[in-house]
């Protein structure tokens, strides 16, 4: 019985960290894709009409709510959409025995499901779907440092923290640099 239990419990366990991680993907891959999209937050119609962060199109929008799509250009709105396609060509790519990988999509994202499983995708998706998963990566090495250095050691009273330091000499006579004007 307690090995059942011990079972179950490690299957939770992964079921959990595999959700929590999946929601961390996602979170990334729609940050980066709002980077690429749309850096500066414009909110003028991009030359496809395309609005928002993510910039949609209309028949994209429309996909997922019944809500104006003048509203995409407002972020929470353009969020709860964005979640809902991201994780529709999620399982769009699962059910096609397709890896929902950042870059299929990233792929998908910016040419199409089909254009991605019929393997007709133009390289300038590519290449989006490249600029994307670097951002990730990067994303994903910045939380990494930033967890680092929170599980560092503390400092101790005497601002050490028991491993080895560098020390530097301060100068007495600091350098003093002054602007000239003709």
């Amino acid at each position: 019985m307690k090995q059942h239990l011990h079972k179950f419990l490690l299957l939770i366990s992964i079921i959990g960290f595999t959700t929590v991680a999946g929601a961390s993907d996602r979170w990334e891959t729609l940050r980066a894709i709002n980077w690429v999209e749309n850096p500066t937050n414009q909110t003028q119609a991009g030359r496809f009409g395309e609005l928002g962060p993510y910039q949609f199109r209309s028949a994209t929008w429309r996909m997922h709510t019944d809500k104006p799509f003048r509203q995409a250009i407002q972020r929470e709105m353009a969020d709860e959409v964005a979640v809902k396609h991201y994780e529709w060509i999620k399982r769009t790519f699962q059910k096609a025995g397709v890896e929902p990988n950042v870059f299929n999509i990233a792929l998908a994202w910016n040419c199409g499901v089909e254009a991605v499983l019929s393997g007709r995708a133009p390289s300038v998706s590519y290449n989006y779907a490249e600029r994307v998963s670097n951002l990730v990566e990067t994303f994903k090495d910045r939380h990494r440092t930033e967890v680092a250095e929170e599980s560092r050691p503390a400092r101790r009273s005497d601002g050490s923290t028991g491993e080895e330091q560098v020390r530097f000499r301060v100068l007495q006579d600091t350098p003093r640099f002054v602007l000239a004007a003709d």
